[in-house]
């Protein structure tokens, strides 16, 4: 570790900010930045190693730092993170033992989405100079190297400093351009629930958070669940105010129904990306790339198979939502409106497509 207040005091931490250790080690860093950002403060640590990682949280447990949440992670895939949260990124003498070519894109790519506007990097290596200790020079990277690089995903460098044998050079994440037709959208739009959903299901069989998807019970348990919700009865309960606006929907066989999934945490919207079905087995893919329940706007969608209309209720089979979900709209499910050929799906939903089938 460098002189610990040298380093530091280029970072200037305030007490509050969120502090993002990544290739942690045994987590000097994290320790000391735990006692500046104070208890109103976060310090993420991440590592690969496992065992420094345990020996960190035995560190936090004795030494009562309850604002670290030290994880085993690899820094160069998906960061347990939310987007925009962390006011200071930190990498102490990792980038040299990385090709950076490689796993920049996903590496910077990750770091930007969890830094907060302006957000910073700090990035401690080696000097690319012949000295008595440290990697070869041939593995070493140069504050130019860094600056080419990391510029490229929407950084400015904003310091370097030398610290003897390595120095610190510092990079500001840009903010988003306020050109983004995105970001010029104002207001918020309102949602009218029409109707309720009225059903045995309790509770959803998977389980969104901070941490991503989790089945809540064992894959063979969840399967049974999903069987069993496909061949359940449901009602749909209209909102007796919208007169006339079911009729004439019983002359179709299948209705598709979008549907507010309330029991999502609003933690759970923070993800872009998820393990699909909460498998570990499976690589994770963005959100959009998957039914989760875990979205930003979680409005899912079913197609149901429409057994009978009686006044403002509708009884439906094969509707997989918790019961007291709240009806966003309805549609007749219309076939011919859908591909029926060329159709194509990666291999994990093929799979798990087969998973259930053979669970029926």
């Amino acid at each position: 570790m460098q002189d610990p207040d040298l380093v530091f005091s280029e970072l200037d931490l305030q007490e509050g900010d969120c502090f993002l250790d990544l290739g942690c080690g045994p987590g000097d860093y994290s320790i000391r930045a735990s006692r500046l950002v104070g208890d109103s403060g976060k310090v993420y640590s991440l590592d690969k190693n496992r065992d420094s990682i345990v020996d960190l949280r035995n560190r936090i447990v004795s030494g009562g730092n309850k604002n670290i949440r030290a994880e085993v992670c690899d820094i160069v895939g998906s960061l347990p993170v939310k987007d925009s949260s962390v006011d200071i990124c930190f990498i102490s003498t990792v980038l040299h033992s990385l090709n950076l070519a490689d796993v920049e894109n996903a590496l910077f790519g990750e770091i930007r989405r969890v830094l907060k506007p302006e957000g910073r990097l700090a990035i401690i290596e080696c000097k690319k100079e012949a000295q008595p200790c440290g990697p070869p020079i041939d593995m070493r990277l140069s504050p130019e190297e860094l600056e080419t690089t990391i510029t490229k995903y929407v950084f400015n460098k904003i310091g370097l400093r030398d610290l003897g044998y390595n120095y610190l050079i510092q990079f500001r994440r840009v903010p988003d351009s306020p050109s983004n037709p995105v970001r010029q959208i104002s207001g918020s739009i309102e949602l009218r629930p029409v109707g309720v959903i009225k059903n045995k299901i309790e509770r959803p069989f998977l389980v969104a958070g901070e941490d991503g998807l989790k089945m809540r019970e064992s894959l063979e348990d969840t399967l049974e669940t999903i069987h069993e919700n496909s061949e359940a009865a449901s009602n749909i309960v209209i909102d007796e105010s919208l007169a006339g606006i079911l009729d004439g929907i019983e002359e179709y066989s299948h209705l598709l129904i979008l549907y507010w999934a309330h029991r999502v945490p609003e933690d759970g919207r923070s993800l872009t990306r998820v393990h699909p079905m909460g498998r570990i087995d499976i690589p994770q893919t963005g959100i959009f790339s998957t039914c989760s329940p875990a979205r930003p706007n979680p409005v899912l969608t079913t197609v149901v198979r429409l057994k009978g209309r009686k006044g403002n209720v509708l009884e439906v089979s094969g509707l997989d939502a918790v019961d007291g979900s709240p009806v966003v709209d309805i549609k007749p499910y219309v076939k011919d409106f859908y591909p029926q050929e060329g159709v194509h799906i990666p291999e994990w939903m093929q799979q798990l497509q087969e998973e259930v089938a053979r669970d029926n």
